[in-house]
């Protein structure tokens, strides 16, 4: 099994709004946590509290995300929305699954958690990037 990569920050995935960025690079700082613990005990407990955190700190993220949008008046809100319930209920589902005696495979966790922040990053949160962009021609 190949072992998870950390997720890097760069200035290609800015949206150009401060705070998101400073939010998406915390985001990222908990799932490189995750990956370090995921990589000295995959079967540690440490892991599932850091599935709470970054549960908890995504919310935040995520009304913070939404209130930008409909302050910007995005039309693609909704489906916006969609998204972020999506992966809400699926960390929700990992972490839970952490306290069964067989717990989600941390490989699967981390995969899925590196990929969706990395896709929707690039592909949904830069298209309220670009609506932003178009306001302000």
């Amino acid at each position: 099994m190949v072992k998870c990569s950390k997720i890097t920050w760069s200035e290609e995935l800015s949206v150009n709004e401060g705070r998101i960025d400073l939010q998406h690079k915390e985001i990222f700082e908990i799932i490189n946590s995750f990956i370090f613990e995921m990589d000295l005990n995959s079967k540690s407990t440490h892991l599932a509290e850091l599935l709470s955190k970054l549960t908890d700190y995504s919310l935040v993220h995520f009304r913070e995300e939404e209130r930008f949008m409909r302050q910007n008046n995005y039309p693609e809100l909704a489906a916006h929305k969609r998204a972020h319930n999506y992966y809400i209920k699926k960390v929700a589902l990992f972490n839970h699954n952490y306290t069964d005696l067989k717990p989600t495979d941390p490989q699967m966790v981390c995969d899925f958690l590196v990929k969706w922040w990395l896709d929707h990053i690039m592909e949904l949160d830069f298209r309220y990037k670009l609506h932003i962009e178009n306001l302000k021609k």
